[in-house]
């Protein structure tokens, strides 16, 4: 999942993948690492979405679209509910830090 994260990711196709049914495959995985696919792929799309803010100049759209999020301001909302921060908010604060 992680090498497919830009992309679009169906768990279906990862089920698949692994041959497995997708209610199979979701069930082993949260017993894994419980939690869902779809919010482990979430958070792992998250993740290096926080390292590229703090570690590039790119825009925030490209962020975005790079971590797999097709709209800018879905990101930003999931962003900031996780986070606490909007992504632009996220960069300034990494930016006076280092």
């Amino acid at each position: 999942m992680t090498q497919r994260m830009a992309r679009k990711c169906l768990i279906e196709d990862v089920a698949k993948a692994c041959s497995m049914s997708r209610n199979h495959f979701s069930r082993a995985f949260k017993n894994a690492t419980g939690l869902t696919p779809q919010d482990w792929l979430r958070d792992a799309r998250l993740r290096k979405a926080e390292q590229m803010l703090e570690n590039t100049s790119i825009t925030i759209c490209q962020v975005a679209h790079e971590c797999g999020f097709d709209d800018h301001s879905y990101f930003s909302r999931v962003f900031k509910a996780v986070n606490g921060v909007s992504p632009k908010a996220w960069r300034l604060k990494s930016a006076t830090t280092a």
